[in-house]
């Protein structure tokens, strides 16, 4: 008997850790890498520090790509029209800049906001609403692959795919050909026309592009799989509220149990909702 109980608990457990995975495995897989995923566990000091480690790293490598862009544009473009289209990469890379530190800043929010999906998956007793979670908890997991399938194909398409077709150019008065870098960089800093220089930086913007793309990838994964998972507790509300009446197996003899139990639940959307607004908006 005791073995049968033991049985049931590992059961319930594997089935918790995968129903939590099916909602927050992807996000854990894009912040994990950038330094970026909250751990409700006190960490080591030493794990502290490779997580700064991390974001020192990580801001190192979009100022990298926006210290000697801005610079090209200020000091060595003279027409107007060519420094204006060079203010897409640019704001792109103060965005990824703004959205890296606002992702690190609001780290207690987004562990607050897991938390919460791990006490709706381990406080879900019906099968009704079980299979309600689990339907939006797929739905969210789609999203956020479609999102970051999207985000990389940008990446590969204007990083690999253009520099790969343009090819090496040769420069008129020197006997040099070179690697188009995707971002323009700057004389002052360095000739990137002669190698190895030219690799180096051509490698660096590239290790950059793909953070910076991460870290939209991260930002739109965390917003669908916190959204869709209220939405899904919103059905489940709607579940609870069409066996207000007669009742149900799980849930209290009393009406009024019944009713404090909705409106407890209505209360903790309406936190989940102002959380997850506060933290990415």
């Amino acid at each position: 008997m005791q073995k049968s109980n033991t049985n049931i608990e590992k059961s319930r457990t594997t089935d918790y850790e995968k129903h939590v995975n099916l909602s927050i495995q992807w996000n854990r897989w894009l912040l994990k890498p950038m330094g970026l995923w909250p751990c409700s566990n006190p960490i080591s000091k030493f794990r502290q520090y490779m997580y700064r480690l991390i974001n020192i790293v990580c801001y190192s490598l979009i100022s990298f790509l926006f210290i000697p862009c801005s610079l090209f544009v200020v000091f060595e473009i003279e027409d107007t029209y060519d420094k204006l289209k060079q203010f897409g990469p640019l704001i792109f890379c103060v965005m990824a800049f703004v959205k890296y530190y606002s992702l690190i800043v609001h780290k207690s929010d987004i562990n607050e906001c897991v938390e919460r999906i791990k006490w709706d998956w381990k406080n879900t007793t019906n099968d009704r609403d079980r299979e309600i979670m689990i339907m939006n908890a797929n739905f969210g997991r789609k999203l956020v692959i479609v999102c970051t399938f999207f985000m990389y194909s940008g990446f590969a398409f204007y990083y690999i795919a253009i520099p790969i077709s343009v090819g090496k150019i040769a420069t008129e008065n020197e006997n040099v050909t070179f690697i188009p870098l995707v971002f323009p960089f700057s004389r002052y800093v360095a000739d990137t026309r002669h190698s190895p220089t030219n690799e180096i930086v051509f490698s660096i913007q590239l290790m950059a592009g793909y953070l910076m793309h991460g870290i939209t990838s991260a930002a739109c994964s965390l917003a669908a799989a916190f959204a869709v998972h209220t939405c899904g507790q919103m059905q489940v509300m709607m579940n609870w509220l069409n066996h207000l009446i007669d009742g149900r197996s799980d849930m209290s003899e009393r009406l009024d149990d019944r009713i404090a139990d909705i409106v407890r639940q209505h209360v903790r959307i309406l936190k989940c909702v102002k959380n997850i607004c506060y933290t990415l908006l």
